[in-house]
């Protein structure tokens, strides 16, 4: 029982993905990219709430939570070929979850939540990475978690230890670039306008492989705003297996969501994104050599906005 309620636990953290809009209808072509200034500031706000069902035997067990992260993105320089470089940095970080009878909260605002389940989550609060994009919104580099690491951990070996394995497993650099996807989308190199659609692939590597395909529409255009509808598909890598809580596991997992995304049109900045997530499948897992197949379900919403 205690295997399967760290196994549900752990799952429901590492399962965050990240991804509003006014119909408005214009003619005008759009060429959408990113157009900052150096020294230029955003504050970003990203929450999640999500739902997770596993039934093993008659057990069924359900994990509610929601997530709160927030984070600055400030740009540092502009290299000669206009990509961006930058640095976020975390400023808050709350989390709730209830599950297993137990309700269990922490904020980075207040001091009274304080946790040690969230103690990798609340260390990140004032820790910066680097993050280097195209005019485009393609990520091209991102890190700075192994420095962060080195800060947080300090001549403590202990906590080095401790600190490299909570933050490894959810915050190396291919998760942290996955992480921020809602504050930037990659745009289309052909000029947009009412009606025109794109498709962007991605892999999402946490402890299993999950393949997204992205479908992007411009639903409107303004004199401020483009506004785009998004429906993907999800699917995990058949076979694919991890270790998690010291048991093996494999995941077979499909999806589907669907989701807003209002952009300013000087700026090329995501100003709000919001995505309705479903996934279901099953999750195998190896028990004390007892083999369990887990049914699952997920359902989650996720919103993304500027905040001041």
């Amino acid at each position: 029982m205690a295997h399967f309620y760290r196994l549900t636990r752990t799952f429901s953290i590492l399962m965050v993905l990240l991804v509003t809009a006014t119909f408005s209808f214009a003619a005008n072509e759009v060429d959408l990219k990113f157009n900052l200034k150096k020294g230029d500031v955003t504050k970003y706000r990203t929450s999640i709430d999500m739902t997770t069902s596993q039934t093993m035997g008659e057990m069924v067990q359900t994990v509610e939570m929601n997530q709160i992260f927030e984070y600055t993105i400030d740009v540092k320089d502009i290299a000669s070929n206009g990509n961006f470089s930058t640095q976020i940095t975390y400023t808050r970080v709350a989390i709730n979850m209830v599950a297993g009878g137990m309700d269990m909260a922490f904020d980075s605002d207040d001091e009274s939540t304080a946790n040690p389940q969230f103690s990798s989550f609340g260390a990140l609060i004032g820790k910066s990475i680097n993050a280097t994009f195209t005019p485009k919104g393609k990520i091209i580099e991102l890190d700075g978690v192994d420095a962060m690491i080195n800060e947080l951990a300090g001549d403590n070996e202990a906590i080095r230890t401790q600190v490299e394995q909570n933050l490894t497993q959810s915050f190396d650099d291919e998760k942290m670039k996955q992480m921020f996807g809602g504050s930037f989308i990659e745009y289309p190199a052909k000029l947009v306008k009412v009606g025109t659609k794109w498709t962007e692939n991605q892999t999402i590597n946490n402890q299993f492989t999950l393949n997204v395909i992205n479908n992007y529409v411009v639903k409107g255009v303004d004199a401020d705003f483009v506004n785009l509808d998004v429906t993907s598909t999800l699917a995990t890598t058949p076979g694919n297996k991890s270790e998690m809580q010291g048991m093996e596991v494999s995941f077979n997992l499909f999806g589907t969501q669907s989701g807003t995304i209002k952009v300013d049109k000087k700026s090329g900045k995501v100003v709000e994104s919001t995505v309705n997530q479903n996934i279901s499948g099953n999750l195998s897992a190896d028990m004390g050599g007892q083999n369990m197949d887990i049914p699952m379900t997920v359902a989650s919403k996720s919103a993304t906005k500027i905040i001041k």
